[in-house]
C-alpha cells in the first residue's frame, strides 16, 4: 500500500520560495506512488486558480480551508479579529485537519514553514509523525521563533532546514537532535540566450531593502565603466527604487536601467551578460542556481543562503557583503576575463544539474517518508475538547458552507 503524506502549506498561492519549492517534492511523492494531500489557507478565488489547478495536474489533492490567521500569533501578518475569534478558529483548524486525518487515514503529516502549528498539534493528536520543514532563519521578522524552539523540538518526530548555515544554525538551537538538511527547488529551464552586442552587468529579482541593489549601483559608481550598462530586471518597492534613482541623480550616474516585471526574466539575458546579486540575507540562493544553470557568469554576497547554494556547487565568485571596492574589482575581473569565464560556466551547466534535481535535494526528505516511524508519545491536552461546545460546531458548519463555495468558485473558473 502507498503511503499517504499531508502537506500544511504557508499560503496557498506560488509568489513564495516555501511554497514552490515543495509543490516539486509533493510532485515527485506522487510519482514515486505516494498518495500526496495538502491543506492550504483559503484566499481570494482569483489568485488561488493557478494553484489549485497545478495541484490537481500534478496529481495532488488540494483542500483550501478558511482562516482567520493561519500563523502563530506573533508570526508576520499583523492580529485579525479578536483573540477570542482567533483561537476559534485555530482550534477549527486543527480539528479540519484531524478530520482530513482520519477520513484518508494519512500515514505522515508535514509542515512546510516554521511559522505554523496546526500540521504538528494535528497529527500528534492522532499519533501519526510529523515532520517539520524550516526554510527561515530565526532573525528579523522570523526571529520571533526562537521562543518556540521547545514547542516546535516536542512536536516534531523530525526537523529539515535548508541545507547549510540555517542547517547548522538551527543544530545549535536543537542540539539533542540532529537536524536534516535540503535544499530548495524549482524547476528552471535553459533558455535560448540571445546574442548581445556587449558585456553588461545584470541582477534579476525585486528591488527591496533585503535585495540591497543599491550596494550594486555604489560598486558600478566604484567601477568608472559607464559604458557597461547596468540592467535590473524585476518589480520593485516604490520607497526602495525611490531610494535607488535619488542616488544614481545625485552621483550622476549613467547607463543604469530598471526593465521592470517580466514573466521570464532570463529571456532578457543575453550571451554577454554577467549576473550580480547582492542580498543581505536569504534563505537559499534560487536566482543565483538559475544562472549557473543558464551558464551566466555570477558574483554573489556572501549572506547565509547564498553560501548555502554554493557551497552546493563551489561555483561563482564572493564578495564580501558591505563591501562595495571589492565587488567592484571582481566585476572588472569578470569583464575582463569574460570569454574564459563564460565558457567555463558553459561547462558547468550539465555538473550543476546533475547536483538539482529532486532527489538528490530532498534525499533525507524521501529516505525519511520511505522509514516506518513511531510517533512520539507527547504530553498534551486533547483538542477534541476544544471544539466541542454548540457554538464551535456552529461556525465549524458556516466555515464548511464557505468552503464549498470557494471550491465551486474554483472549479467554475477552471472550466471557463
Amino acid at each position: 500500500m502507498p503511503k499517504k503524506i499531508l502537506f500544511i502549506s504557508p499560503t496557498g498561492t506560488f509568489d513564495n520560495g516555501a511554497e514552490i519549492s515543495i509543490f516539486y517534492l509533493m510532485k515527485h511523492l506522487v510519482q514515486q506512488e505516494y498518495e500526496v494531500y495538502n491543506v492550504a489557507p483559503q484566499a481570494n478565488a482569483g489568485i488561488q486558480t493557478e494553484y489549485y489547478n497545478k495541484y490537481m495536474e500534478a496529481g495532488i489533492k488540494v483542500d483550501f480551508i478558511p482562516i482567520l490567521k493561519w500563523w502563530w500569533e506573533d508570526a508576520p501578518g499583523g492580529l485579525p479579529g479578536t483573540k477570542e475569534d482567533r483561537n476559534a478558529y485555530y482550534r477549527e483548524n486543527i480539528l479540519k485537519i484531524r478530520q482530513l486525518i482520519q477520513r484518508e487515514k494519512i500515514d505522515y503529516v508535514v509542515t512546510n514553514t516554521v511559522n505554523m502549528f496546526q500540521g504538528a498539534v494535528a497529527a500528534s493528536s492522532e499519533s501519526i509523525p510529523h515532520f517539520w520543514l524550516i526554510h527561515e532563519f530565526p532573525t528579523g521578522e522570523f526571529g520571533y521563533y526562537r521562543e518556540k524552539i521547545d514547542f516546535i523540538d516536542d512536536f516534531s518526530d523530525q526537523i529539515f532546514a535548508v541545507t547549510g548555515n540555517l542547517q547548522i544554525e538551527l543544530q545549535k538551537l536543537f542540539p539533542k537532535r540532529e537536524i536534516m538538511g535540503f535544499a530548495s527547488f524549482t524547476e528552471i529551464r535553459s533558455v535560448n540566450q540571445k546574442i548581445g552586442k556587449k558585456t553588461r552587468i545584470v541582477s534579476i529579482g525585486r528591488l527591496t531593502q533585503r535585495k540591497n541593489q543599491l550596494e550594486l549601483i555604489k560598486a558600478y559608481q566604484q567601477l568608472g565603466q559607464t559604458d557597461v550598462e547596468l540592467v535590473f530586471i524585476g518589480a520593485w518597492d516604490d520607497e526602495y527604487k525611490k531610494k535607488c534613482t535619488e542616488y544614481i541623480k545625485t552621483h550622476q550616474i549613467k547607463n543604469v536601467h530598471f526593465k521592470g516585471n517580466k514573466e521570464d526574466p532570463w529571456k532578457e539575458v543575453t550571451d554577454q551578460d554577467i549576473c550580480v546579486y547582492t542580498s543581505s540575507m536569504e534563505t537559499f540562493g534560487l536566482v543565483y542556481v538559475e544562472a549557473l544553470l543558464n551558464g551566466v557568469p555570477v558574483i554573489i554576497s556572501d549572506n547565509p543562503g547564498y553560501m548555502s547554494a554554493y557551497n552546493m556547487f563551489h561555483l561563482g565568485k564572493i564578495y564580501q557583503l558591505g563591501n562595495e571596492i571589492q565587488l567592484a574589482r571582481l566585476i572588472r575581473e569578470s569583464i575582463t576575463n569574460f570569454s574564459n569565464e563564460k565558457s567555463n560556466a558553459v561547462k558547468m551547466i550539465d555538473s550543476v544539474r546533475e547536483i538539482y534535481q529532486v532527489p538528490v535535494v530532498y534525499r533525507d526528505i524521501l529516505l525519511a517518508l520511505e522509514k516506518e516511524i513511531e510517533p512520539t508519545k507527547r504530553s498534551m491536552r486533547h483538542l477534541a475538547d476544544l471544539v466541542s461546545s454548540n457554538e464551535q460546531k456552529g461556525r465549524l458548519a458556516r466555515f464548511e458552507i464557505r468552503a464549498r463555495k470557494f471550491v465551486s468558485k474554483v472549479h467554475h473558473r477552471l472550466r471557463r
